[in-house]
């Protein structure tokens, strides 16, 4: 083939077309000797196939085009890429080739094109022949789509002498458009090995009939597996390995009903069908007799068929969030049911079978139309947790009290007026009657609630709180919101484990509204400060010890536990003894911080001792205390002591033997000079005597303090300060201020700790 005929102009510039890549012969053809015309000045070009041909891969003579591109590329090289000029070319020559065709015979030639041909590019430019002359693109019309597979930017090009898709051939799997129901083989093959199944969230409008028969094989799975059988070290085909579907998850689609064949899963022990469009259930659910849980929540039921309660295993039913109107007395039959959910339903009554349920622990009727309850749920003696909230219950029966185990009660938007009959609810933690008609609290009903943590009952009528609420020796938290209290009685202040007590929107006249609105920790301390009584004569108090019966001002005792928690002994309530019982819980939790200031001590109680073992902090400031005991040389632990605010002199001298005390504050006590222990403390660091009446700086026995770091004694009757002092320059921090020594100057003082060590250590006289 001459140079001539294959020569054409592609943006100005001539290059040679290589000859294996200008044609693409049809299945079976040969290349003519001599497709070019020169008087044309256009590249002539096989028809494109039918769409009745399928598309063969590409096949090349080349034997004769590889002579073409030799006798080509030794007379002239490509200036671009030759990929590029490939294609350019070959849209180009096909152009050019259609001139003087009919437009009929475009349309469908461009047809089979499309789809069975390697196209070109949308954003492609007009072909430019040897003359000059454009050929406009001519755009063939597009096939349509199908809707669950229509493409996008989809384009078909050619590699390797076969056609490939490049972009989303689906968009139905990307967009969700429309899923298809059918299962990958992976999906299946992963369920047989781990029993579990999950289609959730795929949009399913029915389950396909693969799930009912998943350990059945098809005809294309047997010929696999017998062709896998002659392999050798294929492990993913080994059905012998295969166990039983026991969990089937196939919540969040839109499922308007289940086959008959679910009873094929007859291993079945969890199936979740929650949140689907579920009017109807299939008589065979009876034949589950493995079903453990079943999940029918957020459906549209308005009935349940017979065979749901003829599973005999089933531990956890969850039926909230229909449009149930009724439960069969068949309830009854599960005598295994552990948790029962029939909340957000249109239930007026429940069975009397549920006495039956006698393993029910946890029972949640809310959001219903209940207007009683049958006296059978005092049966239910496993009952832990039983919620009825959002009902038109007027009361509870009698039966109620029989729950010996009931934990929490939820009562609140109801109709109820007085207390439920709780008499042997020996384990209630938590009762909730909020937004109710209770206009009064009985007192005997109020003695079954001793064990009570939490009691609701915001929202009420309430116009009074009796003097029994003191029984609740428990109670943590007490919501009186929105009730019609004017007072509170004193004693309330003495709850031992009252932490939260909301009072808003009741009108209260005999409690100042700023207290109120101080918070429950100061409300408490404001009642038990109005307290006038001794405390064992206050209802839930009668047996409480001696020691303890204050006039009260003070707060009462932590327990032992809490102490625990916190590794703090901590009573700041001015008071002028401390009760003996308080160091015994103390010592008993092992404290590590004693914390016994802002009171009105006048010596450290004896108690104290006790707990020398484990101290390593101990706070007296703000007391009224003059002097302390010996003994508190035997903390050896203790790193950090607090004295400030009291009468103190001085200290005892078998203190130098707290050997590991880093901290001490001495500050507005009453000290004419450091005392002599002072200075025996090797491991002191920071140490604070400000506020007193020290006179003289005894440098030599600071200067053994080789871990000082602060010295703090402004404020003191200090006239004269050694010039030696300026030695210590492992000071960090040096007070001064506040006496009356002349040098240094303020000036100097004011300049920090480096230009006062500095400017004393200038002043020493050398010998």
């Amino acid at each position: 083939m001459s140079d001539e005929e294959e020569k054409i102009n592609i943006g100005g510039s001539k290059s040679r077309l290589p000859a294996p890549c200008s044609r693409i012969p049809a299945p079976g053809s040969r290349l003519p000797g001599a497709l070019v015309s020169k008087a044309l000045g256009s590249v002539g070009r096989l028809p494109h196939p039918t769409a009745t041909r399928p598309l063969a891969p590409l096949k090349m003579n080349h034997s004769q085009n590889s002579e073409q591109m030799t006798d080509q590329q030794t007379s002239q090289k490509p200036s671009k890429p030759l990929g590029t000029q490939r294609n350019r070319v070959s849209r180009g020559a096909l152009r050019s080739g259609m001139r003087g065709v009919s437009r009929a015979s475009i349309a469908s030639s461009a047809v089979s094109h499309r789809s069975e041909s390697s196209g070109s590019s949308r954003r492609d430019s007009d072909s430019v022949d040897e003359d000059g002359t454009k050929t406009p693109i001519l755009s063939p019309p597009r096939k349509p789509a199908s809707r669950g597979y229509s493409s996008v930017r989809a384009r078909i090009r050619v590699r390797r002498g076969r056609p490939v898709m490049q972009g989303f051939a689906n968009v139905g799997g990307v967009f969700d458009v429309a899923k298809s129901e059918d299962i990958h083989p992976q999906i299946l093959k992963m369920a047989r090995k781990s029993g579990q199944l999950n289609l959730s969230n795929r949009g399913m409008v029915e389950v396909p009939d693969k799930v009912y028969h998943i350990h059945e094989m098809d005809a294309e799975e047997a010929k696999k597996l017998t062709m896998n059988m002659t392999m050798d070290g294929n492990e993913d085909d080994r059905w012998w390995e295969q166990t039983d579907l026991t969990r089937l998850y196939l919540s969040s689609n839109r499922l308007s009903s289940i086959s008959q064949k679910i009873s094929n899963l007859l291993s079945l022990q969890v199936l979740d069908l929650s949140d689907n469009c579920l009017t109807t259930l299939p008589s065979t659910f009876g034949e589950l007799t493995c079903l453990h849980r079943l999940n029918l929540s957020h459906n549209r039921l308005e009935e349940l068929p017979a065979g749901v309660f003829l599973l005999p295993d089933l531990r956890s039913l969850q039926l909230d969030h229909n449009n149930l109107k009724t439960l069969s007395e068949d309830l009854g039959n599960l005598t295994v049911l552990e948790y029962l959910d029939v909340s957000h339903n249109s239930l007026t009554e429940l069975p009397l079978s549920i006495g039956y349920l006698q393993k029910l622990t946890k029972f949640n009727a809310s959001e219903n139309q209940l207007k009683e309850l049958p006296p059978e749920i005092g049966d239910c003696f496993a009952l832990g947790q039983l919620d009825l909230t959002h009902n038109q219950l007027a009361r509870l029966p009698d039966s109620i009290g029989n729950l010996r185990k009931l934990e929490q009660l939820y009562l609140r938007h109801n109709n109820i007026q007085v207390l439920p009959p709780l008499h042997s609810c020996a384990s209630l933690k938590e009762l909730h009657l909020g937004n109710n008609y209770i206009k009064e609290l009985d007192a005997e009903q109020l003695s079954y609630l001793t064990t009570i943590s939490v009691l609701d009952l915001r929202d009420n009528q309430i116009d009074d709180l009796p003097d029994q609420i003191t029984l609740l020796q428990g109670l943590e938290r007490l919501d009186i919101t929105n009730n019609n209290l004017s007072t509170l009685p004193y004693h309330i202040g003495l709850l031992p484990h009252l932490k939260s007590m909301p009072l808003e929107g009741n009108p209260m006249r005999l409690i100042r509204r700023d207290i109120v609105q101080r918070g429950t920790v100061q409300l408490l301390k404001y009642l038990r400060s109005r307290v006038s009584a001794p405390i064992n004569t206050f209802p839930g108090f009668e047996n409480t010890s001696a020691d303890t019966n204050l006039l009260l001002g003070n707060r009462s005792i932590p327990d032992k536990y809490q102490m625990r928690n916190t590794q703090t002994m901590c009573y700041n309530e001015k008071a002028t003894e401390i009760p003996d019982l308080l160091f015994e819980n103390a010592a008993e939790a092992e404290v590590r911080t004693v914390d016994l200031s802002k009171n009105q001590l006048t010596q450290v109680p004896d108690k104290m001792e006790m707990l020398s073992r484990h101290v390593s902090e101990i706070m007296l400031g703000l007391n009224k205390i003059t002097s302390l005991p010996l003994w508190i040389g035997n903390f050896q632990r203790l790193q950090f002591l607090d004295l400030q605010g009291n009468h103190i002199t001085d200290l005892p001298t078998n203190m130098a033997e707290l050997l590991y005390l880093r901290e001490i504050n001495l500050t507005a006590n009453r000290f004419e000079q450091l005392p002599a222990c002072i200075y025996e403390m090797a491991q002191l660091e920071i140490l604070c005597a400000a506020d007193n009446q020290i006179n003289i700086i005894y440098v030599e026995g600071l200067s053994k303090l080789k871990r000082l770091a602060t010295l703090d004694l402004h404020n003191n009757n200090i006239d004269f300060i050694p010039p030696p002092l300026g030695n210590m320059t492992q000071l960090r921090s040096l007070q001064l201020h506040g006496n009356p020594f002349r040098v240094p100057r303020r000036a100097i003082l004011d300049k920090g700790t480096y230009e006062i060590l500095d400017y004393l250590r200038s002043r020493i006289v050398s010998e």
